[in-house]
């Protein structure tokens, strides 16, 4: 059962990645309002004295920068992760199966959410989900 655990754990690593994305990306949206609040207040106040806010403006600007790279590199991770699960998902061989794990472990979708689109009882998604993470624990290698 301790492998099993570990397979669900393996398997949400892109929950979590796409949470950091997302948090990333409020981050990312937030520096950019900062950096243009400070130019906009930069160009109203351009009497010449307001070295300060040119500053502001370019150390604003740069955090936006290096937190775009930030969103942009786990943005990649994200993929990565999702293309690891992708391949052990397609190596069940079942496809209603795989489907569960796609709509659990890429789409996120909640237990009655796929039960709901896959027209399964809620019961059924958590029996074939077990089922699916049970297979994948003999299929890779590093759970078996």
């Amino acid at each position: 059962m301790n492998s099993a655990n570990n397979v669900k754990k393996w398997l949400n690593r892109a929950f979590y990645a796409d949470k950091k994305v997302k948090a990333i990306e409020m981050l990312v949206q937030q520096c950019r309002e900062r950096a243009e609040s400070i130019s906009a207040c930069y160009e109203c106040n351009d009497k010449g004295k307001s070295t300060g806010i040119k500053n502001g403006t370019e150390n604003a600007l740069i955090k936006l920068a290096d937190t775009e790279q930030k969103l942009q590199r786990q943005l990649s991770e994200l993929v990565g992760i999702s293309d690891e699960i992708s391949d052990a998902v397609s190596k069940l061989d079942d496809n209603d199966l795989e489907t569960v794990l796609i709509h659990r472990f890429i789409l996120f979708h909640t237990i009655e959410e796929t039960a709901e689109l896959m027209h399964y009882s809620p019961r059924t998604v958590r029996d074939k989900q077990r089922t699916a993470i049970e297979k994948l624990c003999l299929l890779l290698p590093c759970f078996a």
